[in-house]
């Protein structure tokens, strides 16, 4: 019984028994004996709840407490998601109350480190080399203005082509130029509901391996063939469209491949080569013939994923009139083609490529056509959730860039690459390694940022190891 019952039972039983006493004598040891056990009661009672009376004012205030650590608990739940003004999903954010105006912050970076061996020693460089590299750093702020429709993207990288933190070419071998940003990517772009068209600085649409992002490859870094025939990134406008089963993006800019800008310097003939009086046209199809779009963001099929197989077409085209040389027969065209397919089967994937690339009188010093090709098969088998063991062959062939002489002496590649793959929080945190073998001399096909250097005319059998820490936000 509660104490607030009690005192009330006590107080009607003494007034009842109180009244009854005046007329019976006979009942008054009755009732001082129930008045003593009902003193008793009440004297317990008010030992076990001391003085803590629960008064209206009290009630009232306990109340309002409850109610205010409600209510922060509801903010803090509510920075996880949508609609709110700070919090993470999928990257850290900042929103404005009514959503119109979002900031996303994303970024990552890849430290490894790479060993590479040569059959034979070239002038002032050693057969077996190794060291650090911090080949990707980045920082990317993505989000919208207006309205959810009105997208951008502004992205800085922090490393050079050789895969170091300088930012910049120095007189002294080895030394840090102040790790300076290099403005990778900048657009805006408006969404029309599945259509879209977007004006900046962007990788331009051909091969899937060259779209991704640096933190979803399968292995430390894209393949040689992604570099030398995929296309970087350019200057211009994209237009392009996404539905339930197929998806195309094609672009007009200046320029296309290595002679492409890596950062905006201004129309400064010779730095970026814009404007060059170029005419350069990319674009890419896809068909998703099984899968969601979201799951070929990453290279890997993780377990638990669905069955899914993407088939993608790329082609390029660009007149030659920026390599035009007065009396030479350069300023021809340039045309380059892709065709790949991925199948994930939620715990292994197979993916292929193959790239084609062809010119017409298009440098000044080619008085013919050219014709180069190359192809890659990669794969990956997990041994559990967390592990991967992974393989690629890629196979190239540049033997009509022989009258360019020099480097282009190794105009082949046939490596073999193997690799292990463990993941502590998918490609959010994940520790790669993997080895390569060329059978053939590298020399065309050099990618320095991969961990190749040219060989002699007469090397063979060059292979570069490397593992590295990757995480990204």
């Amino acid at each position: 019984m509660s104490l607030t019952k009690t005192v009330g039972l006590f107080a009607g039983t003494t007034l009842a028994l109180t009244g009854a006493a005046f007329g019976s004598t006979e009942a008054d040891n009755d009732a001082l004996q129930q008045i003593a056990d009902l003193k008793k009661q009440v004297a317990e009672l008010m030992e076990q709840n001391g003085q803590n009376w629960l008064t209206e004012q009290r009630a009232t205030e306990i109340k309002g407490l409850v109610q205010d650590v409600l209510a922060d608990a509801d903010t803090r739940a509510s920075l996880q998601g949508g609609g709110s003004t700070a919090g993470y999903d999928n990257g850290f954010f900042i929103s404005s109350a009514d959503g119109n105006f979002r900031l996303n912050i994303n970024g990552g970076a890849q430290m490894r480190w790479t060993l590479n061996h040569r059959d034979e020693q070239t002038q002032y460089e050693q057969t077996t080399q190794w060291g650090f590299q911090s080949r990707h750093a980045n920082v990317m702020l993505t989000g919208h203005i207006v309205d959810p429709s009105w997208k951008y993207n502004v992205s800085f990288g922090f490393w050079d082509a050789t895969g170091d933190y300088n930012g910049g070419a120095s007189a002294v071998p080895g030394a840090i130029d102040g790790g300076q940003a290099t403005l990778t990517d900048w657009w805006a772009m408006k969404d029309f509901g599945g259509w879209y068209l977007k004006a900046g600085q962007f990788v331009a649409p051909f091969s899937r391996e060259r779209l991704m992002s640096d933190y979803g490859m399968q292995f430390v870094d894209r393949s040689n063939s992604a570099y030398v025939f995929g296309l970087g990134r350019t200057q211009g406008i994209e237009a392009g469209f996404q539905g339930d089963m197929y998806r195309a993006a094609f672009a007009y800019s200046d320029d296309l491949g290595p002679d492409s800008p890596s950062q905006n310097n201004g129309f400064i003939p010779g730095v970026n080569n814009s404007p060059m009086n170029n005419i350069a046209l990319s674009g890419r199809f896809e068909v998703k013939c099984a899968g969601t779009w979201s799951q070929f963001e990453h290279q890997q099929s993780f377990r638990g994923e669905e069955w899914g197989f993407l088939f993608g077409i790329g082609g390029a085209w660009m007149n030659g009139r920026n390599n035009y040389v007065s009396g030479s027969s350069g300023g021809g065209d340039s045309y380059d083609l892709c065709v790949d397919a991925t199948a994930d089967f939620g715990g292994w994937n197979l993916y292929g490529a193959f790239f084609y690339a062809g010119g017409n009188d298009y440098a000044a010093a080619n008085s013919g056509n050219t014709d180069l090709w190359g192809f890659q098969v990669q794969g990956g088998f997990f041994i559990n959730d967390d592990m991967e063991i992974v393989a690629r062959y890629e196979y190239g062939d540049m033997s009509d860039l022989d009258f360019l002489g020099g480097v282009w002496d190794q105009d082949r590649q046939s490596v073999l690459t193997l690799g292990f793959n463990w993941y502590f929080a998918k490609n959010r945190a994940k520790w790669q390694t993997d080895w390569s073998y060329d059978f053939q001399g590298m020399g065309a096909f050099t990618v320095g940022g991969n961990g190749w250097y040219n060989d002699t005319a007469t090397a063979e059998g060059q292979w570069v190891f490397r593992t590295a820490l990757t995480v990204n936000f």
